[in-house]
Formats: structure tokens, C-alpha cells, sequence
């Protein structure tokens, strides 16, 4: 399995400087132009489900990257969740998800999901 990681794909370079538009996820967050993106094209929503649901679980933390990381070339996942500085908040194990990408690194700043390339 090739090591595929999303974020160094030139697919995203449309999405670097910021965003246009913001979204409202369902469970509260909010999101930007590039992770809709990333969500349609990669389907890939129970992502942004789980940093919604799990980010209120961290206090105080206003910056924060989630990594969703393929485990040993299988079918499952581990999330974690660092403060930017390689401290690590939370990490969660996902059994089985069929997303594309061996890794994939998003942020959470100010309650807002978006890429790297669109802070």
C-alpha cells in the first residue's frame, strides 16, 4: 500500500491562505471550504463527527491537530490529538474505516476545523 498522505497532495494548494465560506456541523463545530472539500470528495464526515464530538472533551485548548493515522496497512485508524507542540490531548482508535489516505492531519482553532494551508 503506497503511503498516501493527504496533506502533501497539491490537491489542496487551492484551499492555502483561507476560506470563502464557513459551514455549521451539525454537532457545533464549525468548517471551512478545503475540509467540506475534503469531507464530500473523501467521504469522510464521521471525521468531522468525531472532532466535534470529542474536542469538548478537551479544555482549554484553543489550538489543536488532529491526526488520523492508518495503523500497520489495515482497515483501522487511530486519531490523536495534540496541542500543536507534540503534546498529546486524547488519542482514539477506530476499528474500521474505508478512507483512502494512510494519514491525514486537520486543525481545530477557535472551534473551527480547517487545513494546515487554510490558517
Amino acid at each position: 500500500m503506497e503511503n498516501f498522505k493527504l496533506n502533501n497532495t497539491h490537491e489542496f494548494n487551492g484551499f492555502i491562505g483561507g476560506s470563502e465560506n464557513f459551514y455549521q456541523h451539525t454537532f457545533g463545530s464549525i468548517y471551512t471550504d478545503g475540509i467540506k472539500y475534503l469531507a464530500d470528495t473523501y467521504e469522510c464526515y464521521w471525521f468531522l463527527d468525531t472532532i466535534s464530538i470529542y474536542s469538548n472533551e478537551i479544555q482549554g485548548e484553543e489550538f489543536q491537530v488532529w491526526n488520523l493515522k492508518r495503523i500497520n496497512e489495515t482497515s483501522q485508524f487511530r486519531i490523536t490529538v495534540t496541542d500543536g507542540n507534540k503534546n498529546v490531548l486524547k488519542t482514539l482508535d477506530i476499528p474500521f474505516s474505508d478512507f483512502k489516505a494512510n494519514q491525514l492531519d486537520v486543525w481545530l482553532v477557535n472551534g473551527t476545523i480547517m487545513l494546515p494551508a487554510e490558517y
